[in-house]
Parts: C-alpha cells; structure tokens; sequence
C-alpha cells in the first residue's frame, strides 16, 4: 500500500508540475518603447527619447485583448508626467502616442517608467511588466 500511494503521490506532483509549467508557458507580456521621429513622420525612428518627443511602444501580451500602457517620468525624483494610452483597436482613447513633456515638465532629462497594465473585474490596473528608459534633455 504504501509503496503504490508513493507512486501515485510522485505521479500527481508530476502531473502538477507539469500543469502548472504549462499554464505559465501560455501567458506572457512585452513591452519595448518605439522613439517617433517626428509627428509628420511618426514611423521614422530614432536612436533614444528626449525631451518634447513622441513615442509609442510595441505590445504584446495572450493575457488580455484590452492593454493599455502608463507612462509616468520623473525628474530628479519630481513627477513631472503621466500618460495613459489604449493600444487596442476600437479603444475610445487608441492614439497609442505619448508625448514626453507636460506643464510640469518644460525642459531637461527625466527618467521614465511605462507599465503594459489591463484592468481587472473591479476596474484596477494591473501591471503585466514595465520597461524603465531614460529621456535626454
């Protein structure tokens, strides 16, 4: 008896393990930031941000069909901008554009964190990964 619970035992944490690597191999998120060059010419790229540019980023994730994006700066640990972007078609606000200045920001570097978040049952954004980048003066 004992020796066929051990088997059966060691049988289902396999089967867990397994499950449980298969259910975190089917989700996954990616973010990563697209510099504008301009906005008559909003695909060329660039190297890196500064300031006044605009940028968008490439998003991916099989957790939601509904992402959206935060971008929030800070400047010598001051907040100087957040912005909020739908990036899926037939969102009331999908113009997947940020814009890297604000009224609290006029000038200089900042450095800045984008969060891809989609909104749970209750209406709270959860963040699904982030990418921190550096926007030059």
């Amino acid at each position: 008896m004992r020796k066929s619970l051990a088997v059966t035992l060691t049988g289902l944490f396999a089967a867990l393990a397994v499950a449980g690597g298969a259910a975190a191999a089917k989700s996954s998120s990616s973010l990563s930031l697209v510099v504008l060059g301009s906005a008559a010419a909003p695909t060329a790229a660039t190297v890196a941000p500064s300031f006044g540019s605009q940028v968008t980023f490439d998003v991916a994730t099989t957790l939601t069909d509904h992402p959206s994006v935060n971008v929030r700066c800070f400047r010598d640990g001051t907040w100087v901008y957040e912005g909020w972007q739908s990036f899926w078609p037939g969102a009331a606000n999908h113009d997947p554009v940020f814009t890297l200045s604000s009224n609290y920001w006029t000038s200089g570097a900042a450095d800045c964190t984008a969060r891809l978040v989609y909104y749970d049952q209750r209406g709270l954004a959860k963040a699904l990964t982030s990418l921190d980048f550096h926007v030059g003066a």
